[in-house]
């Protein structure tokens, strides 16, 4: 559902509500994505399609920029067939191959944070035009996704830690200052339209995925209190290690294609690509002092990210993909400076390119055709397609899927069963015309991954849960008289 709380988020301020999606409030997501919906609304054209095409451009925009970024860090434009290899390897990349069909802010976000990284960095003009500018990218990229704040704290602490003169500690507190300014709005939103709108800080910084009154405040000071010494350096190791070891073992020891595009969904190397992701680890070795600055600024990011969370790490998309995209750039960049060797390097990084276009495309066309989920171990339940219990009952049949719901022989029941994956994770959820104390909760290796609460859905709706082998899901009914019934559909 993550893709598309941004459009629903837009939808609601369009029919004068506040979002309230289960247990989130639109106040728990940055506004920018919903921001740009609501600004192009004025096209005219139907919300859903103004969202779609804002996907399109985002994708279509992060390529000039990269190309932009590499050209300027080579000090040189680019020729064309650079400009050709260049668009190719970012298209091929299973990041950007996921996004084009599951839209959502990230990639502003790291389109904004590419542009603050190259002017503060390797932009030789100081003005303060300039560093307002790097101040505005940050909190645009911050107000598309909060994952960005991992790469910003990066970014802040290695600048922090280059300053040698009065005048660049001047142009940090300008940066800090613009960026508070223009972010105080938001806070505003949060804190007063509202509160509290501060879910995913809880979620993704303290691993508070319950709802619990206690503020962020007190909240940390309660984790900080109940940790162990060793907790970081201990937390950390298991982020690099759920990301990077284990995203590097699945190259020689994936069962299947399909669990390797997979991955490539989740896992930092296969995100970026496992070729371009080895290639960079060796570009290292070579005398380059911009391509060792970028290393740094994703190294200094990795570490960030990975320490900073009261959690281990699992899924690229806690963080940003400022990170995945600076390492593709970066190698291509260094690619473009080798002294010899470049063409066979280049041909080389094209077929795995091509190699992966065609297995990404086969994965998803499998998914397409597999409708996606079969029971296993069901109990308490009841098959409910061909249920006679009158007219409320008509719209729940879906074709090749069989209905689930909870036991319609008392108002107030729970229902719980497994689900097992097979090429996919697709759960169609529905509920009775008069629903009022519903609830589904979904959870994927042990963690909730969706909690729908008193939500009202009176046709069939797909929902995206993530790829997990097996779910255990919960229906909940607490409601009273008849109508008030939820139900799930899997594959025969």
């Amino acid at each position: 559902m993550d893709n598309v709380i941004s459009l629903m988020f837009a939808k609601s301020l369009l029919h004068g509500e506040l979002l309230e999606f289960g247990d989130w409030l639109g106040s728990d997501r940055p506004p920018l994505f919903t921001g740009t919906i609501l600004f192009l609304n004025v096209t005219q054209l139907p919300v859903d399609q103004v969202y779609l095409l804002i996907g399109i451009a985002v994708q279509a925009i992060l390529i000039p920029v990269v190309s932009e970024f590499v050209a300027g860090l080579s000090r040189r434009k680019l020729t064309v067939p650079e400009k050709l290899f260049l668009s190719f390897i970012v298209i091929s990349s299973p990041l950007f191959i996921h996004n084009v069909a599951f839209l959502w802010p990230k990639i502003f976000a790291a389109i904004f944070m590419i542009i603050a990284v190259y002017l503060l960095f390797f932009q030789p003009e100081k003005s303060i035009r300039v560093t307002i500018l790097i101040s505005i990218s940050m909190l645009l990229s911050f107000l598309s996704h909060g994952g960005s704040g991992f790469a910003i704290l990066a970014v802040a602490l290695i600048y922090i830690a280059g300053i040698r003169k009065k005048e660049e500690l001047y142009r940090g507190f300008l940066i800090a200052a613009v960026f508070f300014a223009g972010y105080s709005p938001w806070i505003f939103y949060q804190k007063v339209v509202q509160p509290p709108g501060d879910r995913l800080l809880k979620w993704h910084i303290l691993g508070q995925i319950d709802i619990v009154p206690e503020g962020v405040g007190p909240l940390f000071i309660k984790k900080i209190k109940e940790m162990h010494f060793f907790d970081i350096p201990v937390r950390t190791y298991q982020s690099f290690h759920n990301q990077i070891l284990e995203g590097l073992t699945l190259l020689p020891n994936a069962p299947s294609f399909g669990l390797f595009t997979e991955q490539s969904f989740y896992r930092l190397p296969l995100s970026v690509g496992a070729p371009l992701f080895i290639a960079a680890i060796c570009l290292l070795f070579l005398k380059d002092k911009v391509y060792k600055t970028l290393m740094l600024i994703t190294l200094v990011n990795a570490i960030v990210w990975f320490a900073l969370p009261f959690k281990p790490v699992w899924s690229i998309h806690e963080s940003t993909y400022f990170l995945p995209i600076i390492i593709i750039t970066a190698v291509v960049y260094r690619i473009f400076n080798l002294h010899s060797g470049k063409l066979p390097v280049m041909l080389t990084l094209v077929g795995f390119g091509m190699a992966n276009l065609v297995i990404m495309d086969w994965h998803r066309m499998s998914l397409y055709k597999n409708t996606h989920l079969v029971p296993h171990d069901v109990y308490k339940m009841i098959d409910i397609t061909n249920y006679t219990g009158g007219k409320d009952f008509d719209n729940t049949s879906i074709e090749n899927l069989s209905v689930f719901g909870s036991r319609l022989t008392t108002d107030a029941d729970t229902a719980d069963f497994t689900l097992s994956a097979i090429d996919g994770d697709a759960i169609y959820y529905i509920t009775g015309p008069d629903a009022n104390g519903q609830t589904l909760e979904i959870y994927g290796d042990g963690k909730r991954v969706l909690e729908l609460t008193d939500t009202k859905i009176h046709r069939w709706k797909r929902l995206d849960v993530g790829r997990f082998e097996k779910l255990q899901v919960r229906l909940v009914d607490n409601g009273k008289n008849w109508g008030q019934w939820s139900a799930i559909a899997v594959r025969k």
